[in-house]
């Protein structure tokens, strides 16, 4: 059995996974633990019981972070956890637990898990996003991920889709996620007019209620968002062309409200030479096991 934790900025998800499948689970606090070193013994205590109660044997460990980085195994500064030093996770569990430990980035282990066990089964050159509080993104590439040297290839989220556009949260101006995420939704959604009484208190929820409902400021946002990820794949279909898309998280939820217009402009935005033969899709991993699940396959990728 593999072990597969999930950072999160709130909670920490983990979960023993057996031929890809979730046979239990776990989740502690991100926050709260007097440094990094403390938030690693917890989860080693976590691994540890989950595994005593399983009655079998834990053959590795695979982590998905914020800014992980799979050549070091190190979590990177990441702004919305609470360390700001680089955090060396996969060596202080793997010494802990006496087992092969790989860390990656949480996208990348997205893309893993839809390759591995999801939507992108079988396809060897893949495209997955993660539609939420970002935009993350990995690539599958003739069968193996795409790291890059500093492990962080593959940023569709920090392309410029809009020259001087709006400020990102990684300091430049005109990022896609700035547009395709949930905060670029709702600043959309706002800047067509939409009444501010509608947004409530976070998420596109609302925003998606109000569209079906028919308000028009509603219905535009998500056209508009599909617009811009359209340009954003499109661009990046020309550079390392995908077989096959796949769309996850909690933007992506709200199905035909944004692949519907998604679909009707994305084939015209491609490159000719490969308009027909991309295919976008939703994934198939349960919204509650996908982290866990791509962060075990990181580690069977990793070893």
């Amino acid at each position: 059995m593999i072990a597969g934790i999930d950072i999160g900025g709130t909670s920490t998800k983990l979960g023993l996974v057996d031929q890809g499948r979730v046979v239990d689970r776990a989740r502690i606090p991100t926050t709260g633990h007097a440094d990094a070193g403390a938030f690693a013994e917890a989860l080693v205590v976590a691994v540890r019981e989950l595994v005593a109660r399983s009655g079998g044997t834990l053959g590795g460990i695979g982590i998905g972070a914020p800014n992980g980085n799979q050549h070091t195994g190190t979590i990177v500064m990441a702004p919305n956890l609470p360390w700001k030093q680089d955090v060396p996770l996969a060596a202080m569990l793997g010494e802990r637990l006496g087992v092969p430990c790989t860390l990656g980035n949480d996208a990348n282990a997205a893309a893993l898990g839809e390759w591995r066990y999801g939507a992108g089964r079988g396809i060897d050159d893949l495209l997955v996003v993660t539609l939420g509080t970002g935009l993350g993104s990995g690539l599958i590439v003739e069968g193996r991920l795409l790291l890059g040297p500093f492990g962080n290839a593959g940023e569709l989220g920090h392309t410029t889709v809009v020259i001087d556009g709006r400020p990102c949260t990684c300091g430049r101006k005109g990022c896609l996620e700035a547009y395709v995420s949930i905060r670029g939704m709702r600043e959309t959604f706002r800047d067509l007019g939409g009444d501010p009484a509608l947004l409530g208190t976070e998420g596109v929820l609302p925003i998606a209620d109000a569209a079906r409902a028919g308000v028009p400021e509603a219905l535009q946002t998500f056209r508009s968002t599909a617009r811009w990820l359209s340009v954003g794949l499109s661009n990046t279909v020309a550079i390392t062309p995908p077989r096959r898309i796949v769309l996850f998280g909690g933007i992506a939820r709200n199905g035909d409200l944004l692949l519907g217009p998604l679909r009707e402009r994305f084939d015209r935005d491609l490159l000719n030479i490969h308009q027909g033969r991309v295919d976008v899709v939703l994934s198939e991993l349960p919204e509650d096991d996908a982290g866990i699940l791509g962060a075990a396959a990181l580690d069977c990728h990793g070893s």
